[in-house]
């Protein structure tokens, strides 16, 4: 079976990359071309990582991606872990890129190679072996540092509550209470006894809407990646016009700090704790967040009777955080990771919820 190379251009590469695919196709290999499709003028990166994901992700061996210089492309490229993107514009570069570097991505320039040294561009990458040797080294050490850097943070933040006995609850809730015995062998077994939403938890859509998904259903998509922080200062009510002055472009999980962090723990429940209103919840829910954490243990006001931001966010598959604690958390984007136990058809349940920095 042949090999597939996939191919992806902006409107400035769309030209030599409908030409390169015929030439590519008589030299034996099958392509994928993901896009653009026209000369209109389209925004590079997103074109440009569909095809390296594809490298990425061990679907194809090899991408050749098309803009008009060739810089945009390959500085996207290399932003994909594991992908090793090289901009050439004569034979010898792409000779080299293959047998010193390994490259898995061909990045040329439309505006600057005609058809012919296009051809030979890339007859030359496709064929050219790659050297081993010192170079394998090299490449190693070029990816042990790409892995440093993945994992590197420059700090974490615990924003989940300290489950403790006697613990604020919504009223009416069942008491946190932690009886800590001794057992066989001098060893200890505590029992917690608890509600599934005191403290930092997460709610479930089964929580107001019977047979809905439980907890236990909640996908890790939803819980862990990409979150924005917003500290909203002394805010009565998070409403429209608050969330209006947010910058939520490209967010998907948004996390709102207020007053309720500094008086989390003091003077036990205050039924003047700062809410959502239904309206800001369905403007959440028009721009595409699926997760929204707040430092209440409700999204809803205290005398609600039928839970409409609840009803709004859950209804609408918005993962629902509540009861963390934003104090000394800067606003920004982070890394979230929130872990709810995993109680099967559980209409709620506690979550350790840390952020890391990016």
């Amino acid at each position: 079976m042949s090999e597939t190379i996939v191919v992806s251009s902006d409107h400035a590469g769309w030209e030599l990359k409908n030409h390169v695919k015929p030439f590519l196709e008589q030299l034996g290999f099958q392509v994928e071309d993901v896009g653009t499709y026209s000369a209109e003028s389209v925004d590079y990166p997103a074109f440009t990582l569909k095809a390296v994901v594809k490298v990425a992700s061990g679907e194809c061996r090899r991408a050749i991606v098309f803009c008009g210089t060739g810089q945009g492309d390959a500085m996207v490229a290399n932003k994909v872990p594991g992908i090793r993107a090289a901009l050439c514009w004569d034979v010898s570069t792409a000779r080299l890129s293959r047998a010193h570097n390994d490259a898995n991505v061909l990045v040329l320039g439309g505006w600057f190679i005609g058809y012919r040294l296009a051809e030979e561009i890339i007859s030359a990458w496709l064929e050219a072996p790659f050297d081993g040797g010192r170079h394998e080294r090299r490449l190693a050490e070029v990816a042990a540092i790409e892995k440093d850097l993945l994992t590197k943070r420059r700090c974490t933040y615990d924003i989940s509550s300290t489950i403790v006995s006697g613990m604020t609850v919504w009223p009416g809730d069942e008491e946190v209470v932690i009886d800590r015995c001794e057992h066989e062998g001098n060893t200890r077994l505590s029992t917690i006894t608890m509600s599934a939403h005191a403290g930092s938890h997460v709610d479930s859509p089964v929580h107001l809407f019977p047979g809905a998904p439980g907890i236990d259903c909640l996908g890790l998509d939803v819980l862990v990646g990409l979150a924005r922080v917003c500290q909203l200062g002394d805010v009565k009510t998070i409403d429209n016009s608050v969330l209006g002055g947010i910058d939520l472009q490209g967010v998907t999980r948004l996390l709102l700090g207020t007053k309720n962090s500094a008086q989390q723990g003091q003077d036990g429940f205050r039924r003047d704790y700062v809410s959502m209103t239904p309206d800001a919840a369905q403007y959440l829910v028009e721009r595409g967040i699926v997760l929204v954490a707040i430092d209440g243990l409700s999204v809803d006001c205290y005398d609600t009777e039928d839970y409409p931001v609840h009803r709004v966010l859950l209804s609408a598959g918005v993962a629902v955080v509540e009861g963390v604690n934003l104090t000394g958390v800067p606003a920004g984007d982070y890394e979230l990771i929130c872990l709810p136990l995993k109680i099967a058809g559980g209409d709620g349940a506690p979550a350790r919820v840390i952020l890391r920095e990016l």
